[in-house]
């Protein structure tokens, strides 16, 4: 009886539809692995939000008491006085609508342009409406007999950012401030003196907002300890303070000196600009030094002014920021 023999077994090709079934088995697993990455990725997110609610919660449980040691209702402006290197130096206080003597607000300071009192300086201003305590420092009198900030060839070269310095600490004592949240806000010769305070005084403020700046060399050199974030809003067809600046005024072209300040920020050297209308253009400088940014709004056939829209404009830029 012959013996069988044994066929080699042929090798059985995979069916179009086996093929099929395999690649969409692997899309599956592979769908299941991206949902686990996302979920443990949301979980990461919330779990890092929930925690910096709760940092948030507990500086807010840790925060001292306060009781304001002086008061003199809300909605309302008072002088106050100061000494400083043997000379007497006044501001005016304003409180905010609804003012709590136990409740801490942040501090928006503003300074005139040349020749410009404090008290008309509060009334052009218009930061009263803004939730902040609001102080107005009254410039000394300059060499020509106007009133003039530190930095500019007409001042009278009394110690300014001293007289900040001093006025702050007053403040401070007196009423329940937000360290972390002070704003320094200028027009003129006043945003010369707020440019200065940024390079001088950066530990005390948080952002600083220029409205028609004159910031006039050496004054505009500036190496700032810490990020200073800060906006700047001036029009191309000033006449006062020029948009390109004046060699023999000592005054820098706008453009370039908001870019030197961008760079001492170390920002990103590739700004965007954005057309926001009405002869507006906005550049914005980013990835500055510990989240800061340096913006500048150009504002096409605009002159020598305290913009309308300074007051809102400068307040939600700086508000962004604490120390």
């Amino acid at each position: 009886m012959a013996k069988a023999t044994k066929r080699p077994l042929k090798k059985r090709r995979p069916s179009l539809q086996s093929i099929y079934i395999h690649h969409i088995a692997w899309g599956i697993v592979c769908l299941v692995m991206l949902g686990l990455l996302i979920t443990v990725w949301s979980m990461n997110q919330t779990a890092t939000q929930k925690a910096a609610a709760l940092e948030q919660r507990l500086s807010q449980m840790t925060e001292p008491a306060c009781n304001a040691r002086e008061t003199w209702g809300a909605n309302t402006t008072k002088n106050f006085t100061i000494k400083i290197d043997e000379q007497d130096r006044s501001y005016r206080v304003h409180l905010p609508d609804g003012f709590s003597t136990t409740e801490y607000y942040p501090v928006v300071m503003y300074f005139t342009g040349k020749g410009t009192g404090s008290i008309d300086g509060e009334r052009l201003a218009d930061l009263n409406k803004l939730p902040a305590i609001a102080i107005y420092p009254q410039a000394s009198t300059g060499k020509d007999g106007y009133f003039a900030w530190q930095g500019a060839p007409y001042s009278s070269g009394a110690d300014d950012v001293a007289f900040v310095d001093g006025m702050l600490d007053k403040v401070q004592s007196q009423l329940c401030v937000k360290r972390s949240n002070i704003y320094a806000t200028g027009y003129s010769n006043g945003g010369g003196i707020v440019s200065l305070l940024s390079c001088q005084l950066p530990d005390r403020f948080a952002a600083f907002g220029i409205v028609a700046g004159a910031m006039y060399y050496p004054a505009a050199d500036c190496t700032p300890e810490r990020p200073t974030p800060l906006i700047n809003i001036h029009g191309d067809n000033d006449p006062i303070v020029p948009y390109k600046g004046s060699i023999v005024r000592k005054l820098p072209a706008i453009d370039s000196w908001v870019t030197e300040r961008a760079r001492d920020n170390g920002c990103a050297l590739q700004p965007s600009t954005a057309y926001q209308g009405n002869g507006t253009y906005v550049t914005t400088w980013q990835f500055c030094r510990n989240g800061a940014t340096v913006q500048n709004i150009r504002i096409q056939g605009g002159g020598h002014a305290w913009v309308t829209e300074a007051p809102d404009t400068l307040w939600r830029f700086m508000t962004q920021y604490s120390l």
